[in-house]
């Protein structure tokens, strides 16, 4: 069995930027707010409080929109890891795909990134200079961007983590700093370049601002990030044999192909929770507004199994897989104290799969593997109002744990 983790996921975060950026617009994540740490783990929140309609009204050009164009050329493209990953900072869903080239190991700037519709580029930034994560070791492009692109006053597109940028967006980057961004208007046709990566993967983070998700309960805790709530597939955009040559670039085989991130259902566990008075998405503090996050969700990859993302287990960020039969969509209050044994989320594939593109280990069908050694123990109570009564227990298995102690902590949705 071939074993992957989660490596080669890229986290970004710039707090310290996230005010400035929801008043311009920036929608960011390696946390230029605004689009999407990766996305921007943008995010965090800051004080943004417009809508993200709202944000670009002023911009956006009422046209007919038509996806006729991969983000990449269909022969450099390896695979797309779908919506709802998680991992470090990233503790709930993320709200952008990945878009993987064939091969991982190529010299930076290879690969040009497209324009998938007509549209007008209305942001530019350049992200922050420095990796923020619980993850030690990463290392940032010497050059790296973040794009919102207006196809329409409905349809945007947020794209990060793109390297050296083509044309005029190129002069109009010139002389960013880290963590700064600047609008822009600069329209382009559908298979325009925009800019090039290299063997790593870019943030696609689509946008349908006629649609509103319905699988979170209190959409006002993610207003820090105001496009999260109108997160859509990416092959929403297409259609014919485009849209199938996409779908087949999906990591994911069950439907929704191009994933989901947004699981909370009234009165069960399932879904995305936030710690009591750490200020929803946001957070407490931007040094790490992920602090008070955590899922209880479907795998993004493989929904059979369940997947537990944290943001604080001994100090960091962590992401597990849970062992054993465990559903949270069936878990009410009225199952009282649940606990649940946890391995380290780590992903395997079935023997003899064909990895997507050189170098990426990535597969179809791969699914977390929980035969992995125990590295502890969550306890779950879901209580009224959307209430939650959680606590940790490192190092222990289910049958070392009797009860609730005074470490339990409340968290809320």
């Amino acid at each position: 069995m071939k074993k992957l983790n989660q490596s080669g996921f890229h986290l970004w975060v710039l707090p310290l930027v996230i005010v400035i950026i929801a008043v311009i617009g920036f929608a960011g994540m390696k946390v230029m707010k605004g689009g999407g740490p990766k996305n921007e783990k943008n995010s965090g929140g800051g004080g943004n409080t417009t809508s993200f309609v709202d944000q670009y009204k002023s911009q956006c050009k009422e046209r007919d929109v038509n996806f006729t164009s991969g983000p990449l050329k269909m022969s450099d493209l390896g695979y797309i890891r779908p919506l709802g990953a998680m991992l470090d900072g990233h503790v709930t869903p993320t709200d952008h795909v990945y878009v993987g080239p064939m091969n991982r190991s190529v010299p930076d700037n290879t690969y040009p990134v497209l324009m998938p519709a007509d549209g007008t580029i209305v942001d530019v930034s350049r992200m922050p200079d420095q990796y923020i994560g619980d993850r030690s070791g990463t290392q940032l492009a010497p050059e790296d961007h973040r794009l919102t692109i207006s196809f329409s006053c409905r349809y945007y597109s947020i794209f990060i983590h793109i390297h050296k940028l083509e044309g005029k967006l190129a002069e109009e980057a010139k002389g960013l700093s880290g963590g700064e961004s600047k609008k822009v208007s600069i329209d382009l046709k559908a298979g325009d370049t925009v800019g090039y990566i290299g063997g790593d993967t870019f943030d696609w983070t689509p946008i349908d601002t006629s649609k509103q998700l319905s699988g979170f309960i209190s959409p006002k805790l993610y207003i820090g990030e105001s496009w999260k709530i109108h997160t859509v597939s990416p092959f929403d955009f297409y259609t014919g044999a485009l849209k199938s040559q996409l779908e087949a670039k999906s990591l994911r085989t069950v439907p929704p192909v191009g994933g989901k991130i947004d699981y909370d259902q009234a009165g069960k566990l399932v879904g995305t929770w936030f710690r009591e008075g750490t200020n929803g998405y946001s957070g407490a503090s931007q040094d790490r507004y992920w602090d008070g996050h955590l899922s209880v969700v479907p795998d993004y990859i493989d929904p059979s199994y369940t997947d537990v993302s944290i943001g604080n287990w001994q100090d960091k960020a962590a992401q597990f897989a849970a062992k054993g039969s465990f559903n949270p969509a069936k878990i009410t209050a009225s199952d009282g104290m649940v606990k649940v044994e946890l391995v380290k989320l780590n992903y395997t594939s079935p023997p003899g799969s064909a990895p997507m593109g050189i170098g990426s280990g990535y597969t179809k069908n791969m699914h977390p593997d929980t035969s992995g050694a125990s590295v502890g123990t969550i306890m779950f109570q879901v209580q009224a109002g959307e209430k939650l009564k959680v606590e940790k227990f490192v190092g222990k298995t289910p049958a070392e744990v009797a009860n609730f102690t005074s470490a339990a902590q409340t968290y809320e949705r």
